[in-house]
């Protein structure tokens, strides 16, 4: 996985699923994720994860221009970490202990962020082999 796009995109995938509905049952809550990008272009990209109630649950980017929702956790990431925690090449606490993961809200929440990574890890595509 190369970038953030491509992460939103399995985690949608996971919810949307049949399983999703476990997934929301386990989670109830509103998520905003706001990943710092390298690129000058674009400082930031926002995407909603919504698993408030069972009829309503989606992954979606926020415009730049649309107003931040009433969110139950903001958490704050760089791309690069962002890819990191996914490949389970860092640990979302260290990451938190050591400024790299940054949250506002529901600490509850934050501590079930990994039931959502888990899920959306199984809807990546497989890696391409260097072979």
């Amino acid at each position: 996985m190369s970038n953030a796009t491509e992460i939103f995109a399995a985690m949608s995938e996971a919810v949307q699923s049949p399983s999703g509905k476990n997934l929301q049952k386990k989670f109830k809550g509103i998520v905003v994720f706001k990943i710092s990008s390298n690129d000058a272009a674009v400082k930031e990209k926002k995407w909603i994860l919504n698993l408030s109630n069972p009829t309503t649950r989606f992954v979606k980017p926020l415009g730049s221009n649309e107003p931040n929702p009433k969110a139950d956790l903001v958490v704050m990431v760089s791309e690069e970490n962002m890819i990191k925690l996914m490949n389970k090449k860092l640990n979302p606490q260290q990451a938190f202990m050591k400024g790299k993961l940054k949250i506002k809200g529901k600490m509850n929440l934050a501590m079930k962020l990994t039931t959502v990574l888990a899920a959306a890890r199984k809807s990546l595509p497989p890696k391409s082999s260097n072979l």
